[in-house]
């Protein structure tokens, strides 16, 4: 076995050879794959928000007597 056959030779220099990665890389493929799992997801909370604001924005113009 020569030099160049070492496994630590093989492999970059920013690699400590564990499958570790960063907490915000596990958390970033988390969503990722609940996302492709629930693709409408997003879609269902913006409107539920967009209606939410809209209740609000007309309760206000109600509650202040129209002006």
């Amino acid at each position: 076995m020569g030099i160049r056959d070492r496994d630590y030779m093989k492999r970059p220099s920013g690699d400590d050879g564990d499958d570790a990665r960063p907490s915000g890389s596990k958390l970033d493929a988390f969503f990722s794959e609940f996302l492709s799992r629930h693709p409408r997801l997003l879609l269902v909370l913006l409107l539920v928000l967009a209606a939410a604001i809209l209740v609000a924005v007309i309760m206000a113009k109600i509650s202040s007597g129209g002006n």
